[in-house]
C-alpha cells in the first residue's frame, strides 16, 4: 500500500478494499453505513468490528455532497458504474477533504477529478483522469450519456470508450 502512514491529521475514507486487505494508513478513519453490506467474509467483518471499537467513524454524507458527486461523476462518465456506496464514499471524501482508500477505478477517477487524494490498497492507482463517452457498436454513434438502446439505430450494444 502506498501513501504516508504517519499522517494523522487527514481523514482517511475507507472503501471495501481496506477491510478485505486489512490495511489502511494511520490517522482518522471513516466510512459510510452501506460499506457493512459489502463486507462479506468473516475476517473482514471482524476487522470492521475491531476498527469500530478503535475509532472508525461511520458518517453519512449530506445530500448536497451526494448531489455534487453525482454531477461530477456525470462529467467524467463514471456515474453509471458507481454504486450508491461508492457515491457515498466519494461524497464523504469531498465533505471531509479526506484521502480515499480504494482500488475501484471509478472511485479513483472521480476522486482525482475533484482534487481528492487517493491511496490504493493494492498499489494500483490510476495515473490519469479519464473522461468516458458511450458508443453504439452498430452505428458508432458517440454520446455523453449511457442509454439502453441507441437513439439512431436501436442497437442495445452500447459500451464505454475513453474520450480523453
Amino acid at each position: 500500500m502506498e501513501g504516508n502512514y504517519m499522517q494523522t491529521d487527514v481523514w482517511n475514507i475507507l472503501d471495501t478494499c481496506a477491510f478485505f486487505t486489512q490495511m489502511h494508513p494511520n490517522g482518522k478513519i471513516a466510512t459510510v453505513t452501506n460499506i457493512k453490506d459489502e463486507i462479506i467474509n468473516r475476517q473482514s467483518k471482524q476487522y470492521y468490528s475491531n476498527l469500530k471499537s478503535k475509532g472508525l467513524k461511520i458518517i453519512e454524507p449530506v445530500t448536497e455532497s451526494l448531489d455534487f458527486i453525482k454531477e461530477k461523476a456525470k462529467e467524467t462518465g463514471d456515474l453509471d458504474v458507481l454504486s450508491l456506496t461508492d457515491i457515498k464514499i466519494l461524497a464523504l471524501g469531498y465533505e471531509l477533504q479526506g484521502t480515499i482508500i480504494s482500488d475501484d477505478f471509478a472511485i479513483q477517477n472521480v476522486s482525482l477529478y475533484n482534487g481528492l487524494d487517493v491511496i490504493s490498497c493494492s498499489g494500483k492507482k490510476i495515473k490519469e483522469i479519464r473522461i468516458w463517452k458511450y458508443r453504439c457498436s452498430a452505428c458508432k454513434l458517440v454520446t455523453d450519456k449511457k442509454s439502453e438502446t441507441c437513439n439512431i439505430c436501436g442497437s442495445n450494444d452500447i459500451f464505454r470508450i475513453k474520450a480523453k
